[in-house]
Order: structure tokens, then sequence, then C-alpha cells
């Protein structure tokens, strides 16, 4: 209250502060003390009355614009201005008290000041800085639980009608014109509110299960809007006051992204300074990270334990159950991310908090985080942030998840149970710096450039604001724990304030590159001289193309072809037989009409039926290359067959990994731009490759070897009479995919050479449409959500602007009231 009082009576520290009383109270033991006080242009010495029964010394110094380094029987006192002014610019340079007092007491010293000791203001100066923040914070919470005690009461007594929209507008102009310049008189009145709707109030606030303990508003949300705690973290997200409008119930409500910070680590001090919580905290409490983390090893063990899952052959490829991406693909995924597979990112010795895990609005607002203390960058983490998230939001909205690895966390929720109740309202995503390190299937499904939903969104806000809170880690990691902690919320939340003054500006400038983006994409478009149909059948068939399990080596493999070929044969004996009978009965002079009806219809199917048959069947005869069928059943455990069979199977992974790496190196083909941004990102594809090129090399090792293999059996003629050997493949040429390479010709692996390429891979208009179509979706998505997030910022600052009128006209008290 008395600082709320110097700040009215000063206009916010503009105007000078009230001169100290110099004469002290009739109290028995009363008396003077002297106390240093620092201001910007001088160092003074003064005497200030103290009493153990009246008024506090450290009020009577707030009072006067002085804050004391101690609450009783302070020796030194700062000017409340140089702590603003101090605690500002430490928002902005990385904290550090001695820098800052050696350079006042120099700047002091040479102007006459002199303190003495061997640290005559570091320590004083400190302790004065951090309980002022704290009192700045906890004057902001309390104000911010009077707007909410007016907003809990706007809802108890119905204040939202037609009659206070239509005179909301007059509403506002008095209370601007009046805020500020009213009479004592005027706020006495003030205090004679209705005390039944004041009970009420408290009602709501005593009978709210979702209440904190320290919080006036609830953090759980309503059945039509996000939690007060995430309306106050991001109005553009979070800020309707109506149902928001998507495209289709599969569209993303919102979008966040997901990502832990390394760099920013806590030495470990062998114990923790005494305990002080922001009264706004971002961090998640441990015990529900301990909570999360307990959860995720029982399901673990369990599965282990309890239900073991059947012995998976490691050489087959297969959708898991869920799963859009083959197998082999997320595995890929998984050696190649340190995030993924749970191994050390950064040494941990030394260290009780190794990281930091945060979760971030796509303005750059910081929603929930979390301090990490493994060595890697665990899932439980992870879990946590999604799982607090969905308790702040409604029930029906969809969430739009971005992370580094989402394919495999996906991939464990969906294995161990983790999120279950949420995870049909996520639509998972990669960032986009991290989605060229992941295999190609993965980026077809979760690039967010080819992922419907996401818009233009990134997905790499997280690592701007880590960017952001880079100046702290010094700092951070040498501090108390609760000193780290509280330094960081003060951050994230002066982050957050200057996302939001800058909400307007960052909206205008992603309509405008957004429209520009969709301009020259339609022109892309229109110059491919494609149909739109063609175009998303053509994608959709890559998609199911490049996303195929693929096959294997295996050493029963000859075993496994012979068999599923004479269970083709069988099935095309049943189905000729069964064409054979209806047409017999259709033939036959006795059939009723009725009948000869339906056996019309039943023969077309069943004729059908027997093409699809036959094709499958001679496509696998050929994979066989066995011309008479009386040989079938001796190449059951044929070596060369085994050979031949793993032979076309490394071939087919290695032209799929060579057409993957052609994909990819498509983006660096097409690049024209220079801006810092996309150069990193193209480094960043290009290592991408470039490290994948040693796995392909090694498929066409291993290639090459199984051709010699089976050409050493012909010369020792051990394989049937009708064998061909394949040619090798070129090693010099592998990466060049021109059309006449040997990675084309299936020459002793069966014919295929009458197949006809997809256009998505041989038509090059068609692949340039496919881009752009790509491209116009995404733009018309985030064109939809741009315009989705102004109308909620809108209607954020309407509603802000009622209860902070409702506040002030049920408040009576002035300071409060400034």
């Amino acid at each position: 209250q008395p600082f709320m009082e110097l700040m009215r009576k000063t206009d916010n520290l503009r105007l000078t502060p009230p001169i100290l009383p110099s004469s002290s109270c009739s109290c028995q033991g009363s008396h003077n003390i002297p106390i240093s006080v620092i201001r910007f242009d001088k160092l003074e010495e003064i005497h200030v009355p103290y009493c153990s029964r009246c008024n506090l010394v450290a009020v009577t110094l707030l009072r006067s614009g002085l804050f004391p380094c101690a609450p009783f029987r302070p020796t030194l006192a700062v000017d409340v201005r140089m702590l603003d002014f101090v605690t500002r610019l430490f928002l902005r340079i990385s904290p550090n008290h001695t820098a800052w007092c050696n350079t006042l007491g120099d700047f002091l010293g040479a102007q006459g000041y002199h303190l003495h000791g061997s640290d005559p203001l570091r320590r004083r100066f400190a302790s004065s800085l951090m309980w002022y923040n704290s009192l700045q914070n906890a004057v902001a919470a309390n104000v911010k639980d009077i707007i909410e005690e007016a907003r809990l009461a706007r809802k108890v007594e119905g204040c939202e009608t037609e009659e206070e929209d239509n005179s909301g507008g007059e509403n506002a102009r008095v209370g601007s014109r009046n805020l500020g310049n009213s009479s004592q008189e005027d706020l006495s009145d003030r205090r004679d509110l209705d005390e039944h709707s004041r009970s009420g109030v408290k009602r709501v606030r005593a009978e709210s299960p979702e209440s904190g303990k320290d919080s006036v508003y609830p953090t759980a949300p309503c059945k039509d809007r996000p939690s007060e705690y995430l309306r106050s973290r991001c109005p553009l997200c979070f800020g309707m006051t109506t149902p928001p409008v998507v495209e289709n119930e599969r569209s993303p409500t919102v979008l966040v992204c997901v990502d832990a910070c390394f760099t920013q680590k806590h030495g470990d001090q062998h114990g923790r300074d005494p305990r002080r919580i922001h009264p706004d905290t971002t961090f998640v409490l441990e015990d529900k990270v301990k909570a999360m983390e307990e959860e995720v090893e029982r399901r673990r063990d369990t599965r282990k334990s309890k239900q073991p899952r059947l012995q998976e052959n490691s050489e087959d490829d297969c959708f898991e159950g869920g799963m859009k991406v083959p197998k082999s693909a997320l595995d890929g995924c998984e050696r190649s991310f340190n995030a993924a597979n749970g191994t050390t990112k950064s040494s941990a010795k030394g260290y009780d908090e190794t990281a930091l895990a945060g979760m971030f609005c796509p303005h750059g607002a910081s929603l929930f985080v979390v301090t990490m203390s493994s060595l890697g960058e665990k899932q439980h983490y992870i879990l946590t942030l999604l799982q607090t998230l969905f308790e702040h939001v409604p029930d029906n909205w969809i969430v739009g998840f971005l992370y580094d690895v989402a394919c495999h966390l996906e991939r464990s929720c969906r294995k161990w149970g983790f999120l279950q109740e949420y995870m049909g309202r996520i639509v998972w995503g990669v960032s986009v710096f991290h989605a060229y390190g992941h295999e190609w299937p993965c980026q077809l499904v979760y690039h967010p450039r080819k992922c419907a939903g996401f818009g233009l969104c990134d997905g790499e806000t997280c690592e701007r604001c880590w960017h952001a809170l880079s100046h702290l880690i010094a700092y951070t990691r040498v501090a108390g724990y609760f000193v780290r902690l509280y330094t960081l919320d003060t951050q994230l939340h002066f982050n957050n304030q200057q996302a939001l003054f800058g909400a307007g500006n960052w909206l205008r400038r992603k309509v405008r590159q957004c429209r520009s983006r969709q301009v020259a994409a339609e022109e892309d478009l229109d110059t491919c001289g494609q149909p739109l149909d063609l175009l998303r059948r053509q994608w959709a068939d890559q998609i199911r193309s490049q996303t195929q399990p693929l096959p294997t080596q295996k050493k029963t493999a000859a075993k496994s072809a012979v068999e599923e070929t004479l269970h083709l044969r069988n099935a095309v004996d049943v189905l000729r037989q069964r064409v054979q009978s209806l047409e017999q009965v259709l033939l036959s002079p006795q059939t009723p009409a009725y009948q000869k009806a339906m056996t019309t219809d039943d023969l077309t199917k069943a004729r059908e039926q027997l093409h699809t048959a036959i094709v499958k069947m001679n496509k696998q005869e050929r994979s066989l290359g066995i011309p008479e069928q009386a040989q079938l059943k001796h190449l059951t455990n044929s070596a060369f067959l085994t050979k031949r069979m793993n032979a076309r199977a490394v071939k087919t992974r290695l032209r799929e990994r060579l057409r993957a790496r052609k994909f990819e190196l498509d983006r660096l083909e097409r690049s024209f731009r220079k801006q810092r941004s996309e150069q990193q990102l193209h480094q960043h594809t290009r290592d991408a490759v470039q490290r994948r090129e040693p796995g392909i090399s090694a498929l066409a090792t291993k290639y090459n070897k199984l051709c010699d293999e089976m050409c050493e059996l012909i010369r020792q003629r051990k394989a049937p009479r009708f064998a061909v050997a394949p040619v090798k493949i070129e090693r010099g040429t592998l990466f060049d995919l021109d059309v006449d390479e040997d990675i084309w010709q299936d020459v002793g692996l069966g014919d295929e050479s009458s197949s006809t390429p997809p256009l998505w891979l041989c038509n090059e208009q068609v692949r340039k449409g496919i881009r752009a179509m790509l491209e116009v979706d995404r733009c018309r998505e985030e064109m939809k959500r741009l315009e989705s997030q102004r109308r909620s910022l809108q209607e954020w600052f309407v509603e802000e602007w009622k209860v902070l009128l409702e506040a002030i006209q049920r408040t009576g008290e002035n300071s409060i009231y400034y």
C-alpha cells in the first residue's frame, strides 16, 4: 500500500517524492538512526526516526521514495528511481550487481563521495533490488487480483447485457476522462458498494475448485474459452470471447511449439536458497513433473513385465498401431536425434538442473516451462507440458503440436498409452528447421508445410525465445536455485509483454508476407498447367507410395516367396472355378430369370477379382523368375533364390532412398533467396542429406556383394538353369539418378520395365504444381488463422477494457484507482 501510494503521488516517479519527516515520535526509546542514501547524482547521509512501536523505518523511507536494504534498522537506502532504472536495464542485459555497484561507486567517487569498507555497496544494493522487484510483482499481482475479482463479479451479477454493450463506449470515455482526477469525496462514495454482489464474488472464489490458494482467477478453462492464465499469456491465441472459427473439425484450434534448451543450466550448490516464487510463475510445479515421470516409468515397466509384446522380426518393416510412417523411417529418425533416443546432449557434471523445456505460442509468448534434471531430453517433461496445456483449454479444442521429434513422441504415446484421453485432439508436426533431419517419409507426414492445419507456422518460436534468454545464461548458472527461477520468470513476463505490445505490427507484417507468398504460389500453380484435382491425386499417391513399408532381407526369403506364389496360384484356381460355375448357371436354360440377374452381377465381380489375382500372381512369378510350375516347390531352400530376393529388397530400398534424396535436394536446387535464415536452413538440409549418404552407399555395397555371390552360384552350377545374374551398380554415378542408370534396371531381378513411372516422379510440371498447391493451401490456412487472431485480440481488448472500468467503479482506494 505505501508503494502504490508513492506511485500515485509521484505520477510513476515523475514528480519529486515527499520529504522525510524530521521529528521522531514521543514513545520511550525512540531515536534517530543514520542511513546512507544512494541517488543517481549524489550520496548523502540522513537520520530517520526509529521506533519499534510505531511505523517501520522501511515504510517511512518508502513513502519518501527510498528503498531500504533491510526491514529493520537499515544502514543503506537506494532511490526508488535508480532501482526502477536498474530493473529495466537488467531485463535487457545480464544482471551484474558487481559491475553496476563498482561503476556507481567510481562515478560517485569522482565527485567526492566515498563509501568506506571492503564491500560497501554490492551486498546491500543487491538486497534492496531483490526485494524491490518482489514488491513490484506483489503490487502487480494485487491489482490483477482486484481486476479478476471484478471479472467474476460481472459474471455473477450478469453485467454483460446489451444495454452495457451499447453504453460501453460512453463509460470508457467517462472512465478515461476521470482517471486520476477524482476527488476524495467521489472515492468515498464508491466504498458504499453492493455488499450482496461483493459477497457473491467471495462465494465464487471460495467455491471454485480450480482456484489456486494464492490466485483469484480460476486456472481451469470454461466450456467455451481457455483459462484466464492462458488468456493473460497470449491474447492472440487465447483471448477470444466467442467460439473460434476453424476450417474443419480436424483443423488445429491453436498452435504451440515445444523445445528444450540445454544451455540454461544451473550449478549444483549442494542445497537451495530460501524459497522465493514469482506470484505469476510460468514454471510447472516439480510435483507434477515428478508424477508424470513416475507414470511414464510405471507404464513402461508394466508393459514389459506383465504384458510382453510378441517378438517382432527386426527385419520386418510395417506400420505400427496408429502411425502413418513405417517403422524403418521412425527408427532412422530415432537414431538421428539425441532428443528421440534420450542420450546426453550436454555434460551434466556439476549441475543440478541441466536444461529448460518450454511451450511457446507462435507469437513468442511463453505458456509453460519446466526445469530438467536428466542427462537427456526425457519424454515425461514434454508430456507434462502437453497435459498442462490441455488442462487449460476447452474440451473441444484441437492442438497443433510442433516438436523436434514429434514423430517419436507420437509413437511412444500410441505404444505406451500416454495422454490417451487427448490423442484425438493433437495434430502432430515437426518444426521446419529440424524436419530436414528426419527421414523423407517422416517429412511427408510431419513437415508443417506439407501437413494441413499449420499454415505458415515454422515452429521455431522456441529458438527465438531461447535466444531472448541467452544473456541470462551466465548469471542463472551461478545464482541461487530460486533466484534463478524468479529471474527467468521476470524475463519471460517481460518478453510476453513486449510481444503483446507488438501484436498489431506482428499481424500486419504476417498478413503482408502471407499475401505476397500466396500471389507467387498462385502464379506458379497457373504456369504449371495441371488441373488442381490431378495435383491432389498425385500428391496423395506420392504420400501413399513413399510412406509404404520397404522390403527387407530375410534368411527364409526364398521359402516365403515360394509359399506366397503357391498361395496366389491356389487363389487363382479357386476364382477360375467360381467363374466357370457362374457361367454354367448363366447359360443353363433351367435357370430362372431373377437368378440370372443376380448371377450376372456376381460374374462381373468374380471376373474382376480373377483379373486382379492373375496380375498379382504374374508379378510375383516375375519377381521369382520362374517359367515352369513344376520347379516351384524345389526352390523352397534355394540359396540362389534367397540371395535374389534379398538383392531385390536391397535394391528397392536403395532406389527409394535415392528418390527421397532427390526430393530433399530439390529445395536447394530451387533456392534463390539469400537471407541469412534461408542460408542456415539450406546448410542444415545439405548437412542432413550428406549425413545419410554413407547409409545409401552401404546399401549399394551390400547389393553388389549379393550380385557377386549370385554370379558365383551360377558359375558353380548351384543356381536354377533359368537364373540370370543381375547387373552391379556403379558407385561413381550412384547419386546422379540419370534415366539410363543401372539403378533403374531390374535385369535378373524381375521384369518391371513395362510399368509406367508415376507423374509425381517423372513429370516436372506436376512436381512444380504440387509444390505450388501446397504453398497456396498453407497461405490460405495462415490467412484464416491471422483473421481469427485479429478478432481474438480485439475481443480480448474489449472485455479487458470493460472489466477494467468495472474494477474502477468498485474500488474505493486512491492507490488502487490510480
